[in-house]
């Protein structure tokens, strides 16, 4: 779709949610949504939340949709006023802001057309037994294409940071792995972390593809932040091999492999 037919999507989704809120009948006793319109409001949400992600990835307004949505029920259960209002005001600032600056749904559909489905960007630290145990799990066992820094060629990047994002764009997939690299020592306690780099690239990934496309791998010993409590994580004691069976799950569940 090209950016003007999102934006008439949109405001299809607009007038129908308007519509529905100008429906709503006003009694003595409340405020009601209007005959036949609670399934449809329903129903619209959903495609609505479908919509956001299908065109601009990871993004806020499906998750403020989300919230709205699921706080705005009266006590019978059914829609109220209020909530249909601020999914509304939901789709109306995205509105505002693809209409101020469309670039948006075109940069969105130019980083998907780098990605390839099967190049899968390895994140790790110090530990090369490590990494290279997991590229060749990647690419003999899944027949996918790692990724992995170091190995490629600089492509005319002057840092490691031009580098890092002009490879990291072309991938489906992101696999870290957190190994003991780093020995962090407070006043209560003294413990062992991955390293710095190996940590933002997580993050950045985790922003760009979204957390359902990024799996962490955890040697035993390898203490996280909280934040990355959301991600998806395997703790292994000694070799990553220990949890093929179920990085094959994750990735058929991403697209990444087919079904068997």
């Amino acid at each position: 779709m090209t950016p003007d037919q999102i934006i008439a999507e949109f405001e299809r989704y607009e007038s129908e949610l308007s519509r529905i809120l100008a429906n709503f009948k006003r009694t003595r006793n409340g405020i009601y949504i209007g005959k036949g319109d609670d399934p449809l409001y329903r129903q619209y949400v959903r495609e609505l939340i479908d919509f956001y992600n299908d065109t601009l990835g990871s993004n806020a307004y499906s998750a403020q949709i989300v919230h709205e949505y699921s706080n705005g029920f009266g006590y019978l259960g059914a829609p109220s006023l209020k909530g249909v209002e601020n999914v509304l005001g939901v789709v109306r600032a995205s509105m505002t802001r693809l209409r101020r600056n469309p670039n948006l749904l075109v940069r969105r559909k130019a980083e998907e057309s780098l990605r390839q489905k099967e190049n899968i960007f390895l994140i790790h630290g110090r530990d090369e037994a490590k990494w290279r145990e997991l590229k060749d799990i990647v690419q003999s066992e899944f027949r996918l294409n790692p990724i992995i820094l170091v190995q490629q060629p600089d492509a005319g990047c002057k840092t490691v940071i031009e580098k890092f994002e002009h490879y990291a764009q072309t991938c489906s997939y992101a696999i870290a792995v957190f190994t003991p690299d780093d020995e962090v020592s407070t006043d209560s306690e003294t413990y062992l972390q991955a390293r710095p780099n190996v940590i933002y690239e997580l993050g950045w990934f985790c922003g760009r593809l979204g957390r359902e496309n990024v799996m962490l791998l955890l040697k035993k010993e390898t203490s996280i932040f909280s934040d990355l409590g959301g991600i998806i994580q395997k703790r292994f004691a000694q070799n990553i091999s220990e949890k093929i069976v179920e990085i094959r799950g994750d990735l058929v569940a991403a697209g990444v492999l087919p079904e068997t």
